[in-house]
């Protein structure tokens, strides 16, 4: 959670113990045998109207919070739909090309890199080394480039 849950939840708990306080106050004047002064009740609907503006205020806010973070959410729900209808259609075009046809392009590359590098006088291990294939693989290549 965001810390401006944690400060709207802190708010509305002040809020409603100020209301709880207020109430409890103006209980304990109406139990003294005597009906709570006009001014009193005047000052205390001033509270409670405050405290009210208060309350409207801070459920505005929270309103507009969870509106701000569902808009957020409503737009990375859409990016990730996007992401997988492209994986989807990635996944098709692959399933619909054969595997050989992928491959052939990378594997010309690699034996022409393989045949320049022993050209110039590097060892398999080398040659391993510099494309990042297996020594086994090059000496492959080399031996059925030898052999053609």
């Amino acid at each position: 959670m965001s810390p401006l849950w944690w400060i709207q939840i802190a708010a509305d708990l002040v809020l409603a113990a100020a209301v709880a306080l207020l109430l409890l106050r103006l209980r304990r004047r109406g139990q003294g045998g005597l009906p709570p002064a006009p001014k009193e009740l005047e000052r205390f609907v001033t509270e409670a109207r405050g405290l009210a503006q208060e309350f409207d205020r801070l459920l505005s806010e929270k309103r507009e919070l969870v509106n701000t973070t569902l808009s957020t959410l409503d737009a990375r729900i859409a990016q990730m739909q996007k992401m997988v209808q492209e994986l989807e259609d990635r996944l098709a075009q692959s399933r619909s090309q054969p595997a050989a046809a992928l491959d052939a392009d990378g594997m010309a590359a690699f034996r022409r890199k393989v045949l320049e590098l022993s050209r110039q006088g590097l060892d398999p291990a080398r040659i391993a080394e510099a494309t990042g294939r297996p020594r086994g693989e090059v000496e492959l290549v080399l031996g059925l480039s030898s052999s053609s």
